[in-house]
């Protein structure tokens, strides 16, 4: 197994909770979601317009709209996710609705100069669901979840007075409760630090996690048509991020030997994410025959600002040692949850759109339906974390995290195909698939999304309804615990997210 290195922290002054290099993907890597019938069309929206996803997509095609549209998209998600971690295979459910999409159109078709028509829209939409549950256990006799407060104190040659104060999220949790515990040379002077737990022997170890939130988006979008050829469009996005996790790990001895100093330990942490922030999207479409579009879009990077508040507890039994003790964060922070404040920008992302509009031989003017394709290139390792404050220890420290992103992510491709195919009357069948790459670079992190959708709609004059379901094969790696001097230990993830989503419809 490649190593993936850990962030290592930059010394005693930085008290607060590491931040994970899973945090930067939380925010990029994800199949977007969208109104039901780009859902149905796999997210493949990039030159086709008329939809309200256009305004977080491709906001030219806004500029098809020459009357006014609202939407209301509630959508219900159930997960189901299979682990094997340490060759022991485990399952995890968990299901929530949400609403993914609501937003209106305003549209007007008068000809001015060039303009054929002109559409101003205003849409909330959730581009990523973070309700799932993560569980999975194993023995392990390689490493422990206890190595990492080593390094800790071990990287910064951290004194005892320090590790006992100034590590209240980590370390000093291990060392008040002798998890780890100073070592001594033979003459009885402490030479550093030491865990007491038996790894060679092996720790059975458990990891539970529930995840819940969503990443919003609420965009103010703007499009134009000219001439009927050639549209153009902009975005003005403001993201709304909120995230909570709870997790619990425990390890315990495996060999239920009550005279080698450990029965076990376990570590709880809430955490709590929330941001918002600002970005834009920009987009053209062109259509040089009526059956035949191309499209290009550019996303920059979101700034977002954020406020992470996190409490820790650790309970350790190390039997005739110390017997068991427990403490936690807030006792060590005046009652309080921690709290921390920095900005992130999101990933850029560039796509490349075409469409192909068939039509029956006899009747050339009237489409029965289409084929679209949407490629996108996503910044993955251009992910950037930055201090909310000035001083230099912050400073260092989100450097060496941004440093940490570059080196064990990678930029990738996706792919995104949709067909939708008019029946008779005023029903329409449509399907989709999208592929999203393995952001890692470790090639032992076998990751991928791949999404199979289908839908139908009805639409008249003046109302439409649109149904839409989402099956999300995801393929991941979840690491409960990075280590610096050692190889990684991941639970290889194997996920099915299944998606419901219908979505109603007036014109105006």
């Amino acid at each position: 197994m490649k190593k993936i290195f850990l962030l290592i922290l930059l010394g005693s002054s930085l008290t607060m909770y590491a931040q994970e290099p899973e945090d930067a993907l939380r925010l990029s890597w994800f199949a977007p979601k969208g109104t039901p019938r780009s859902n149905a069309l796999g997210g493949a929206m990039g030159t086709l317009g008329g939809d309200l996803s256009s305004n977080h997509i491709n906001p030219a095609g806004l500029g098809f709209y020459k009357s006014g549209e609202l939407l209301l998209a509630p959508s219900f998600t159930m997960n189901s996710n299979d682990f094997n971690y340490l060759n022991r295979n485990t399952t995890s459910r968990d299901s929530k609705s949400n609403f993914n999409t609501i937003g209106f159109v305003f549209g007007e078709g008068k000809r001015k100069r060039n303009w054929t028509s002109t559409a101003f829209s205003i849409t909330y939409n959730q581009v990523a669901d973070y309700n799932n549950r993560f569980n999975f256990s194993g023995r392990n006799n390689f490493s422990s979840y206890s190595e990492k407060y080593l390094e800790e104190l071990v990287n910064d040659q951290a004194d005892t007075l320090s590790a006992l104060n100034n590590y209240i999220f980590g370390s000093s949790l291990a060392f008040r409760t002798y998890l780890v515990d100073t070592s001594a040379d033979a003459s009885g002077a402490v030479n550093g630090y030491q865990s007491l737990v038996p790894i060679s022997t092996g720790v059975n170890q458990s990891y539970d996690s529930y995840t819940s939130g969503g990443y919003n988006e609420l965009a103010f979008g703007w499009g134009g048509n000219i001439e009927d050829k050639l549209y153009l469009g902009a975005s003005v996005i403001m993201p709304m991020v909120n995230f909570s996790r709870s997790t619990f790990y425990s390890e315990t001895d495996a060999t239920n030997n009550v005279n080698n100093n450990f029965a076990g330990f376990a570590v709880s942490e809430n955490f709590s994410s929330r941001g918002w922030g600002l970005g834009g999207k920009f987009g053209v479409i062109y259509k040089p025959e009526a059956y035949l579009r191309f499209g290009f879009s550019f996303h920059t990077p979101q700034l977002i600002s954020f406020r992470d508040n996190i409490s820790v507890g650790m309970t350790t039994n190390t039997e005739s040692y110390a017997g068991t003790l427990s403490v936690s964060s807030d006792e060590l922070n005046e009652g309080f949850a921690g709290l921390r404040e920095y900005t992130v920008a999101t990933p850029s992302k560039a796509i490349v759109s075409g469409s192909y509009f068939f039509a029956s031989p006899s009747k050339p003017s009237q489409p029965l339906g289409f084929i679209s394709a949407d490629l996108e290139w996503v910044n993955y390792a251009g992910t950037r974390f930055y201090a909310n404050t000035y001083d230099q220890a912050s400073t260092n420290y989100y450097n060496l995290v941004n440093s940490t992103i570059r080196s064990i992510y990678k930029n990738n491709f996706n792919l995104k195909l949709g067909s939708e195919l008019k029946l008779n009357g005023n029903w329409m069948l449509r399907a989709g698939a999208g592929y999203y790459g393995s952001p890692y670079k470790d090639e032992e992190i076998r990751a991928s999304q791949i999404t199979i959708s289908g839908g139908i709609g009805y639409r008249t004059n003046r109302h439409f309804i649109d149904f839409t379901m989402v099956n999300t094969a995801v393929r991941d790696g979840i690491f409960p615990y990075r280590l610096n001097d050692k190889p990684n230990t991941f639970a290889s993830l194997t996920g099915s997210r299944l998606m419901f989503n219908i979505g109603y419809g007036i014109r105006f």
